[in-house]
């Protein structure tokens, strides 16, 4: 889930440039016709405060942003790994058309290339304008030009189409990089960015606004599916936890939902303070609930494994902690995608109860066998595709047998499959649906397998998505089956036939987010969906948010 995973925000740029002469004289890169009417320009951002609720970022610890009388101040004083604050949109630019950007800003210091820059990426090709206190230059192109940026507020235009990228001063031409607009996009990506965007420089720089010509940032309104059998609104957003990253939903027997530290006793309406609990718990008829905790540990016996379980007994008013004992005799551990190694497996988010008792959890991980790459991992990191598994319990979770292998597949997705979630029907056929997926800026089909025997032997998985990480699904009142899904975007899909079709697919939110998602059914045709955003505050720093959207959805 980590935002960026390299020490730059294009990664390390060339120091060395040309240096062109601040009266050089050039031909138009592109006509622009006087007849017709300007573009409209778009804020991004203004005067210290967001324009677009689309604004995500980079925001190490190790640097600040800061809301002052005369604008945005960026500061990166670190050179140490991870630090930088670098701010960006998605603001959907066709390379053939391109795009003018302006800012206005003061360039106190900058030591290298990206310590102060402006990021322009078409989804083909991209560059880092950066301003350095007496120059600007073009970071991976290596042009330069002099020029005093740290004096006063200067106001900047850059202006790409093709491979050709241009950029004025107060509306004189410094740089002009006809044919130099061509290292490759990131990932594909198509941003405009702007801050301090590289962990091995450091920079500050003030800006005062930051719009451009060309593409278009705000949201696309949710596009309602149109299913015949199905009747589907939208309904509000609510805060539920400011300040805080994605956490599950969690339904208690009595209605009672609970979200991180919060409980709401009135469908959602309301959240007090309280015990927080995560989808992956589980609570048995008699009211006592179990959570397994996320990461397992080796232990002196060879295939055995300890793991963090909580238990309550008072109905999730409080809890005590135990060890829970593992036996999956192939497993081992490996290296996770935020590049630090695990001893065993992890338990995701799915706990469920077979029809004689016991208890089944979804795992993932490696077993010893299990050695094919992530390809979009760093090589280094010796990340290998990931096996989902089911373990079972007959002791109410003291202990976990290894029962089957859903899916291995090191030839599908990214990933191979993991983030399971289970769902258990009522003829006890099980459904597990994975993720394979997600990272590195790429995204591959969600799936889903399905077991008749209690999870001993499951089908071959089926795409049931074109993406999807830490899927989550429930079964209405009224039949239907609904899953959440993301990356890009948060999702929401339904099955009319117990999970062997899938329709109604649609996007409910866009925005930074980290597509994470839990539903629950909350009244009678009306589910809960809860996931994060975040917002460009007016102090100049980016605030999580953990948020629930109301779903309504009526069979015709």
């Amino acid at each position: 889930m980590s935002t960026w995973n390299h020490r730059s925000f294009l990664g390390r740029a060339s120091r060395s440039g040309l240096v062109l002469g601040i009266g050089l004289t050039s031909s138009l890169l592109w006509a622009i016709s006087v007849e017709s009417a300007e573009p409209p320009w778009h804020d991004v951002y203004r005067d210290g405060f967001q324009i677009s609720h689309l604004t995500e970022g980079w925001q190490s610890t190790l640097t600040s942003s800061a809301r002052t009388a005369d604008g945005l101040r960026i500061t990166d004083p670190s050179t140490a790994e991870g630090s930088g604050r670098f701010f960006h949109v998605d603001w959907g630019v066709e390379p053939q058309q391109g795009a003018t950007v302006e800012v206005r800003l003061k360039a106190i210091s900058c030591s290298e290339p990206w310590g102060v820059a402006l990021l322009v990426s078409d989804g083909e090709h991209e560059e880092g304008v950066t301003f350095f206190p007496h120059q600007i230059m073009l970071a991976t192109a290596g042009l330069t030009a002099p020029f005093t940026a740290a004096d006063q507020f200067h106001t900047y235009r850059v202006r790409f189409k093709k491979s050709d990228i241009q950029v004025w001063a107060d509306d004189k031409l410094v740089l002009d990089g006809q044919g130099k607009f061509t290292r490759p996009a990131h990932a594909r990506r198509n941003q405009l960015g702007f801050g301090c965007g590289s962990s091995n420089a450091t920079g500050e720089a003030i800006w005062q606004w930051v719009r451009f010509q060309g593409g278009q940032i705000d949201a696309p309104q949710v596009t309602l599916p149109h299913v015949a059998e199905l009747d589907i609104q939208v309904g509000a957003t609510q805060v539920i936890v400011p300040g805080e990253t994605y956490r599950s939903l969690f339904k208690l027997t009595d209605g009672t939902l609970v979200v991180a530290d919060r409980r709401s006793s009135d469908g959602g309406r309301t959240w007090k303070p309280g015990l927080a609990l995560h989808t992956g718990a589980y609570q048995f008829p008699d009211g006592e609930i179990v959570q397994l905790g996320f990461h397992s540990q080796q232990t002196d016996r060879p295939g055995y494994f300890s793991i963090p379980l909580s238990r309550s007994t008072d109905n999730g008013r409080t809890a005590r902690s135990e060890t829970s004992l593992l036996h999956i005799p192939d497993a081992t551990g490996g290296t996770g995608d935020d590049g630090k190694p695990y001893e065993g497996p992890v338990a995701d988010h799915a706990i469920v109860a077979l029809h004689d008792g016991s208890l089944l959890a979804a795992m993932y991980g490696q077993f010893s066998g299990d050695r094919v790459p992530v390809p979009t991992m760093p090589a280094a990191w010796n990340c290998y595709k990931y096996r989902t598994f089911v373990v079972r319990s007959t002791d109410r979770g003291k202990t976990w047998e290894y029962l089957s292998t859903v899916a291995y597949d090191p030839s599908v997705g990214l990933e191979s499959f993991c983030e399971a979630d289970l769902l258990v029907l009522p003829d006890g056929e099980i459904l597990c649906f994975m993720r394979t997926g997600g990272s590195g800026g790429k995204y591959t089909p969600l799936y889903l397998s399905r077991s008749a025997d209690n999870g001993r032997t499951w089908s071959t998985p089926q795409p049931i998505a074109d993406r999807g990480v830490w899927p989550n699904a429930c079964r209405m009142r009224n039949g239907l089956i609904v899953c959440t899904y993301g990356r890009p975007g948060n999702w929401l899909a339904f099955s009319l036939d117990a999970g062997r079709t899938w329709t109604g697919h649609f996007c409910f939110h866009t925005g930074p987010t980290t597509s994470y998602n839990s539903v629950e059914e909350i009244a009678p045709d009306v589910l809960l969906v809860v996931h994060d955003c975040r917002q460009l505050g007016p102090d100049g720093n980016l605030r999580p948010e953990i948020v629930g959207t109301t779903v309504t959805v009526r069979r015709q």
